[in-house]
C-alpha cells in the first residue's frame, strides 16, 4: 500500500511538472506570435493553432489538468484510460521525433522562442513518455484502435491543406504545397501517418508486455 502511494505521488509530481511547463510555454508562444504587427488577435489564434505542435501540446496540457484536478468527473475517467494516455503519448512523441529529425537543423531560434521550442519538442515529449511508461497502469490494447487514433492527425492534415490553399500558409516545410507541389506534400504526409502507425504499434506492444508482466 505504501509503495502504491509513493508511486502515485511520484506520478502526480511528474504530471505537475508537465502541467507547469505547458502553463508557461503555451501562453508565451502565443504572446510571441501576437507581438508581430502582421497579426490581429484572431489571425494570431488561427496561426497559433495551425501547428500540430501547439494542438498536441494543448491536448497534453488538458490531459494533465484533468488528471491532476479533474477528480471523479466523467470527463476525467476518459483521460485516465490507458488507451487515451497511450494515444496522447503517440501524438506528443511524433511532435518530438519529427522536429528533432527533420526540422531542428533548419530553424534558428533564440531567447524565449528557443526555450518554448525545447519544452514543446523535447522536454514534454520525454517527460510524458516517462509518465506513460512508469506511472500508467498497463492494459491490453487492440491494434484496431490505431484506426481511431489516426483520426486526429488526418483531420489536422486535411485542415492544413485546406487552410494552405486559402492562405498559402503551411506550418511545416515538408507539407508546403506551394514549394513542393501537392503530390510531394501528400506523399510526405503519408510518411508521417505511417510513422504514427509504427509508433502506435510499438507502444501497444509495450503495453501488452507490461500487462503480462504485471500479472
Amino acid at each position: 500500500m505504501e509503495i502504491e502511494n509513493t508511486t502515485k505521488i511520484k506520478g502526480e509530481i511528474l504530471l505537475g511538472i508537465i502541467f507547469a511547463l505547458e502553463l508557461y510555454a503555451l501562453p508565451v508562444q502565443f504572446y510571441l506570435l501576437l507581438k508581430s504587427p502582421e497579426f490581429t488577435f484572431f489571425s494570431a489564434a488561427v496561426r497559433f493553432f495551425s501547428f500540430f505542435t501547439i494542438t498536441t501540446n494543448s491536448i497534453v496540457f488538458i490531459s494533465t489538468t484533468m488528471l491532476l484536478f479533474g477528480g471523479k468527473c466523467k470527463i476525467n475517467s476518459f483521460f485516465r484510460k490507458c488507451k487515451t494516455i497511450t494515444a496522447i503519448t503517440v501524438y506528443i512523441l511524433i511532435v518530438g521525433i519529427v522536429f528533432n529529425l527533420l526540422l531542428r537543423q533548419i530553424v534558428d531560434l533564440k531567447g524565449h522562442h528557443l526555450i518554448v521550442s525545447e519544452i514543446f519538442h523535447t522536454v514534454v515529449p520525454v517527460l510524458f513518455f516517462f509518465y506513460w511508461l512508469f506511472f500508467v497502469s498497463p492494459e491490453k490494447i487492440s491494434f484496431k484502435v490505431i484506426l481511431f487514433w489516426l483520426i486526429y492527425p488526418l483531420i489536422y492534415m486535411i485542415y492544413t491543406l485546406l487552410h494552405g490553399f486559402i492562405s498559402s500558409f503551411y506550418p511545416y516545410p515538408f507539407i508546403d504545397v506551394t514549394k513542393l507541389g501537392l503530390k510531394t506534400a501528400l506523399i510526405n504526409g503519408l510518411f508521417v501517418l505511417i510513422a504514427f502507425v509504427i509508433l502506435s504499434v510499438i507502444l501497444i506492444f509495450i503495453s501488452k508486455i507490461r500487462t503480462k508482466a504485471s500479472r
